[in-house]
């Protein structure tokens, strides 16, 4: 009776083992994570056994069961051919969504969640690139699916007669009994009241190291689980929830209510602030970029919300960031009401058009499009020239910017419209006339920023001979950033920070804005463009030059609050780090416990619970508008 327990054990000690060399080889491929002590690493594989056991239990469930069967029926060889299938089949899943991550951790910086099923038609014709592009990883994968094949053989098990084997049924329950309990306790993550979550990985390591701890398989299964919101009650009275937080804005009108200014929003797919030589010295891919901000108002401390593009256009334009395990467009709430800046700026009488060269359909937008009332779509099938598809992901960024630039000049004025890019993204595809003019960079994305940065020169030039010009005001931002080289932009903060600039034609010098910003504090830069006077919604900060401004995100399972130059991590209800960018830009010493920052430490835990309570309440009843 206690053979098939034996060999259980020995099968879940082998999976054990594979999830840690997948650990090792997310640690070898992401090698930003290597800066940190030795000792740390350690604790993090240590720790993250107990992600692996969770995951493992959940994917291997079935499999655990049959060992359990009664001796006659586990001891058939079908039973034993069965065991070896399902074992197989778990292993390839938990190693195949590892793998994902490996190559998709540099451009994502955190793990996928149960949102990558939601995203699988989107990668329509993009998987035979994917294989071509990590064929490295590839390899690795069908080399750790055969040491799982080979290891497995070598458990000596053969089936023998049924008579050979003891039988005490008492004894035999109470086995399997504690089996089934150590298994309950091992898919739970111990003996906690509440189940294993990422953001417990918190308190035994540092943030940074939270994506090394757990497992994809793991994020997917809990993402899955908690999609839900839990309603919050750090303050229960009302005006002083509103004093650290209020979502409810207004602007101070800035003209005449009847100059109406165009506005055009471009949004750049994956432009990180690494890529821009303007904050950084000169170097960088993006000469056009770089000779547009010194005409430019430019915010020096913009962060991103998010780190995908699904997260990023509702946090732009409706002022909507993801503060939960998956992306609002991706949860539950999807389909709440929303406001966008569309639809505040057709109640005066503007045009609004959103440009997406991509395939109809791609991410939701054009649900979103519909559903905040942000205007017309325009994807890929309307687009009137099929031949400019790049094979990938919709329409190349040169001639779908000749494209929007052109439409503009159709629309009624005052207008506002939108259009995001989409060459950046990979697998980094340039169209084949376009292949001799730029160089590669360092990183497979540079060349194609050089690419877009060039398209959207030309979109200028365009633009620049037409009478709506010189009444426009163009916003230029990023939805994320994607792969980064340089230390600082692989930090937990450096990997949000994107560009934002407003470029108004008949200004010529720059003005440098040195408040904290996010993407969500961009709808309030468009209504007070376009003279909006009303009350609205949004989770931006409200752009104050006094240094209160932050941006805030979600990820890894813990939330990050910045405060230039304060960064304050909040887990479990409570400030897990604190972190000062002009002394420590690297974040390597927490400074939770130093007093000399306890009062800004504890202002910027109040906003974070103010922020967090806010958006937990008004998601789940609907009322974020």
């Amino acid at each position: 009776m206690f053979l098939p327990i034996q060999i259980l054990t020995k099968r879940f000690i082998l999976a054990l083992a594979i999830a840690s060399i997948c650990r090792l080889l997310f640690l070898v491929f992401n090698p930003v994570l290597l800066a940190f002590p030795n000792t740390q690493l350690a604790e993090s594989f240590f720790f993250g056994l107990a992600y692996d056991i969770s995951s493992l239990v959940y994917i291997h469930g079935l499999f655990i069961g049959l060992h359990l069967l009664p001796y006659a029926f586990f001891n058939r060889v079908k039973t034993q051919r069965f065991l070896f299938f399902l074992f197989m089949l778990g292993q390839f899943l938990f190693l195949f969504f590892n793998f994902v991550d490996i190559g998709l951790y540099p451009i994502v910086g955190r793990r996928s969640g149960s949102e990558i099923f939601s995203m699988a038609t989107e990668t329509e014709g993009l998987v035979l690139q994917y294989l071509f592009g990590y064929w490295h990883l590839f390899v690795l994968l069908l080399a750790l699916v055969y040491l799982n094949y080979f290891a497995y053989q070598r458990i000596k098990y053969q089936t023998t007669p049924a008579a050979n084997e003891p039988i005490s049924w008492p004894s035999a329950i109470l086995l399997r009994v504690g089996v089934l309990v150590l298994v309950f306790i091992g898919g739970r993550g111990g003996f906690k009241l509440m189940p294993l979550n990422p953001f417990d990985a918190a308190r035994n390591t540092r943030a940074e190291l939270i994506p090394l701890v757990i497992n994809t398989p793991f994020n997917m299964i809990i993402s899955a689980q908690h999609a839900g919101l839990k309603e919050k009650k750090y303050f229960e009275d009302e005006l002083q929830l509103i004093a650290n937080f209020n979502p409810i804005k207004q602007v101070i009108p800035k003209r005449n209510a009847a100059q109406k200014r165009n506005i055009v929003l471009i949004i750049l797919e994956s432009l990180g602030k690494e890529y821009i030589g303007f904050y950084n010295h000169g170097k960088g891919y993006t000469p056009f970029l770089d000779s547009l901000m010194k005409h430019s108002q430019v915010f020096v401390h913009a962060y991103a919300n998010g780190k995908k593009s699904i997260e990023g256009i509702p946090a732009i334009l409706s002022g909507m960031p993801s503060l939960m395990q998956v992306p609002y467009l991706s949860s539950n709430y999807h389909s709440n009401i929303i406001r966008s800046a569309g639809h505040y700026l057709q109640e005066l009488g503007y045009t609004a058009g959103f440009y997406h060269g991509g395939k109809n359909g791609t991410m939701s937008f054009d649900n979103y499009v519909a559903l905040s009332n942000s205007g017309d779509y325009f994807g890929k099938n309307e687009y009137p020239n099929p031949s400019d598809f790049d094979g990938f992901w919709g329409i190349s960024d040169r001639p779908y910017l000749q494209y929007v630039a052109k439409q503009i000049g159709k629309s009624n004025f005052p207008s506002f419209t939108s259009v995001f890019t989409l060459t950046s993204h990979h697998p980094y595809q340039l169209p084949s006339s376009e292949l001799a003019r730029f160089k590669d960079g360092s990183l497979p994305i540079h060349k194609t920023i050089s690419y877009t940065d060039d398209a959207l020169r030309d979109f200028f030039k365009t633009a620049s001979q037409q009478d709506w010009f010189n009444n426009t005001t163009f916003i230029i931002t990023a939805d994320h950033s994607a792969e980064n080289e340089r230390p600082y932009y692989q930090t937990p903060t450096g990997k949000f920070e994107i560009p934002l600039l407003i470029y108004r034609p008949k200004d010529v010098l720059p003005e440098m804005k040195l408040e904290t910003v996010s993407q969500t504090d961009i709808l309030q830069l468009i209504l007070e463009e376009a003279n909006y006077t009303k009350p609205f919604f949004s989770f931006g900060s409200g752009l104050h030059a006094d240094g209160s401004g932050c941006a805030m995100q979600f990820h890894d399972g813990y939330y990050q609050l910045i405060q230039w130059p304060f960064v304050l991590n909040f887990a479990n209800d409570k400030a897990i780090g604190f972190f000062h960018l002009e002394k420590d830009s690297l974040m390597k010493t927490n400074q939770i416990e130093n007093a000399s920052y306890a009062n800004k430490r504890d202002s910027l835990t109040l906003k974070a619970k103010a922020i967090i309570q806010t958006f937990n309440t008004r998601v789940l009843n609907n009322t974020a508008h």
